[in-house]
């Protein structure tokens, strides 16, 4: 196997190993079992299991990332926008079930750097959806309150696609469905008293 598929071989075990037992519970004698390869080739990818673990984060961060920016630059009006990006996440959340329990939790967990890498992927998709509103407000809602909105949107968005992951597709669309038409609702008459 050449070097970015053994890489890309072992960050899926990784994540599957990781998703089920944590950080903690995990060795590099078992990613190196669990993938069929000696800890001398493991180590040849990843000089140690903080590693692993952050090029894991970084690759489920960028995928997500991907995904919900290729939503918001959509060119089929705002509102479809919305749709279009709540739903990818859900769709990433279902389809990296075991990426996406490793980000929720290190949200809690103690470690500065595993913490510190979810929190720049939330703050660039949060910073993405506020450029999106004061632009697409054309001024009519600030930066401040852009953020504001921007932060309860992916909150409301990761809070819902948390249940059930990988659950009845009919019943993630329902839920997509509804948030959309609450931020929908929200944002459009957010200048309202």
């Amino acid at each position: 196997m050449r070097g970015p598929e053994r890489r890309a071989q072992l960050l899926a075990v990784a994540r599957r190993l990781f998703g089920r037992s944590g950080f903690h519970g995990v060795s590099m004698d078992e990613v190196a079992r669990e993938a069929g390869v000696t800890k001398p080739i493991l180590y040849d990818h990843f000089d140690s299991k903080e590693e692993l673990y952050v090029a894991l984060l970084d690759a489920d961060a960028q995928e997500l990332e991907r995904q919900v920016r290729a939503a918001l630059a959509a060119h089929s009006g705002n509102r479809e926008r919305i749709r279009q990006s709540f739903q990818a996440y859900f769709d990433f959340v279902d389809e990296h079930a075991a990426g996406f329990k490793l980000f929720v939790q290190e949200t809690m967990g103690a470690d500065d750097v595993f913490r510190s890498k979810v929190q720049e992927v939330r703050d660039h998709i949060r910073g993405e959806v506020s450029d999106l509103i004061v632009r697409e407000s054309r001024g009519a809602v600030g930066r401040e309150d852009s953020d504001t909105v921007a932060l309860a949107l992916v909150g409301m968005v990761e809070t819902v696609a948390r249940r059930d992951p990988g659950g009845p597709k009919e019943r993630r669309k329902r839920a997509v469905d509804t948030l959309v038409r609450l931020a929908w609702r929200g944002i459009t008459r957010l200048n309202e008293p």
